[in-house]
């Protein structure tokens, strides 16, 4: 089935990402990222997990388990005849959210850009299954046109702290996912002639059969989404691939200390300039640990190193592990790890790591035959105003009306210029503080309303579909038209940011 896609809302006017994420698409950086990542020259040697003897048992194992399109690519990386584009994401309930889907779609798209131009380029996957946040990895929802939102099993029991913390990969599949096989087994026999949802669906009920862990299920279905394409796909949870860091965690084994500092003083000037610092204090401290079974046991600033294969980065590190380990000529981000990448950009600095350029992911909505696009494409609307811009336009109301105060104390009542100037002040002030909790409060319900005219497949939990809705429901529901109109739709996105024009897209 050949499905389309078509530019809807500008970015950031759509309501994606936030103040900050605006920024980086208005000044200029992300365009600037793009022609960068384009252009970049192929380099010259083979990255320490592709071509140093460090990474032969990461690369025998995943030569052996990646099928023949991964074993393709490897080929081409060890030999140093190809670069890399990289992306990642936890995994999660039927694939985690839609977001997954085009961060890789996008990879691989500016991967095929690079390599028609002849410099060959590879996409890779960084599945992170290390991570241990239930509560996002069981977020996703599946999407029964009937009955409606899918949820996995214990979603419930994680969002009320009822669970244990254990890593997603090594995890059970049948603990979570008995729900996503019985919904991607009706998708199919809805679609009985298309191939790729009867092979999600069979996978779903192989793996609970056979009880595959979750990291297992995710990373095939994300393979078998887009077959043929130059994508290798690694693990955070791979012991073999910390392994081929090891001689990278000795040096930062002494550098730790210092790279929290950095990071903490770059987030105390984002701070002071007005951003949200997107990296906890608890994430600094706690920013490197070691696998414990399904467990990930922090280490202390005083710790020892254990064995480099039984280290797992947190958010401080993972970058810079990632980085050093593939060598990227570009990495492609969404609004949360653009912003986290500005506050640890020292930290590259700190252990002598260059930072590839980062791209935006594709933003887009996945339509079915019935959805009205009409909603997506309306432009700026009230679900992009946060409490900052609700502060800007209070702080601007005040001010007109302050002058306009000042000026009636003085014309009308005789006030002398300076107290009427002082009193004018001092209620703008109290004013503005009511304008801006009016300003939300309204934006709100703009919200409601809004949502309310639009299917809860598009806005699932009142959440942008790309967040909420599983990836693998969406290629159930679409069909195996689905990964060839993201790979198109992600061209143009790359193409038109290059020029400094951002859209997201409607897609169906």
């Amino acid at each position: 089935m050949t499905l389309g896609w078509t530019p809807g809302a500008e970015l950031p006017n759509a309501g994606a990402g936030g103040p900050a994420f605006a920024r980086w698409l208005q000044d200029g950086w992300a365009t600037t990222g793009v022609v960068a990542a384009i252009s970049a020259p192929v380099s010259p040697a083979s990255s320490p997990l592709f071509g140093s003897p460090d990474g032969e048992a990461w690369r025998l194992e995943a030569t052996a388990t990646g099928g023949s399109d991964q074993a393709a690519c490897l080929a081409d990386l060890r030999a140093g005849r190809a670069s890399v584009v990289v992306t990642g994401q936890q995994p999660g309930f039927l694939g985690g959210p839609v977001l997954t889907l085009l961060k890789v779609a996008t990879a691989l798209a500016l991967a095929r850009l690079r390599t028609e131009q002849g410099r060959p380029t590879a996409a890779v996957f960084w599945c992170a299954d290390d991570d241990d946040d239930l509560v996002e990895a069981l977020s996703p929802v599946g999407w029964d046109q009937e009955t409606g939102p899918v949820r996995a099993d214990a979603w419930a029991e994680a969002r009320a702290g009822r669970l244990p913390r254990a890593m997603i990969g090594p995890s059970a599949a049948r603990n979570w996912c008995g729900p996503g096989a019985t919904l991607l087994a009706a998708a199919a026999a809805a679609r009985p002639q298309d191939p790729l949802v009867s092979d999600l669906a069979r996978l779903w009920t192989r793996a609970l059969a056979e009880d595959w862990d979750w990291a297992r299920l995710n990373v095939a279905a994300v393979r078998r989404v887009f077959a043929g394409q130059p994508l290798v796909v690694v693990r955070g949870n791979d012991p073999h691939l910390h392994a081929a860091a090891g001689s990278f965690y000795a040096h930062l084994d002494s550098a730790r200390a210092r790279c929290v500092e950095r990071a903490r003083q770059r987030g105390r000037e984002l701070a002071a300039a007005g951003h949200a610092v997107p990296v906890a204090e608890r994430s600094l401290a706690r920013h490197l640990y070691t696998e414990a079974g399904d467990r990930r046991r922090a280490l202390g600033p005083a710790d020892a190193l254990p064995s480099a294969a039984s280290l797992r980065p947190g958010v401080l590190l993972r970058s810079a592990v990632q980085d050093w380990l593939l060598q990227p000529i570009a990495v492609v981000v969404g609004p949360g790890e653009a912003a986290y990448l500005e506050q640890l950009e020292p930290v590259h600095a700190e252990l002598g790591l260059t930072r590839a350029p980062l791209v935006p992911r594709l933003f887009g909505w996945l339509l079915r035959a019935d959805d009205d696009p009409a909603p997506l494409v309306a432009g700026p609307r009230a679900t992009g105003l946060d409490a900052t811009g609700a502060s800007a336009l209070a702080a601007a109301a005040a001010a007109v009306a302050g002058r306009d105060l000042e000026d009636r104390l003085v014309r009308e009542l005789g006030v002398a210029p300076a107290r009427a100037a002082r009193l004018a002040r001092g209620r703008a002030r109290r004013w503005e503080r009511g304008v801006a909790a009016m300003v939300v409060a309204e934006a709100r319900e703009r919200r409601r309303q809004e949502q309310e005219a639009i299917p809860g497949w598009l806005l699932p939990d009142g959440q942008r579909q790309e967040r909420r809705l599983a990836a693998m429901a969406a290629v159930g529901a679409l069909g195996d038209g689905l990964p060839a109109a993201l790979l198109a739709a992600a061209r143009a996105h790359l193409e038109a940011g290059a020029g400094g024009r951002w859209h997201e897209y409607l897609i169906g």
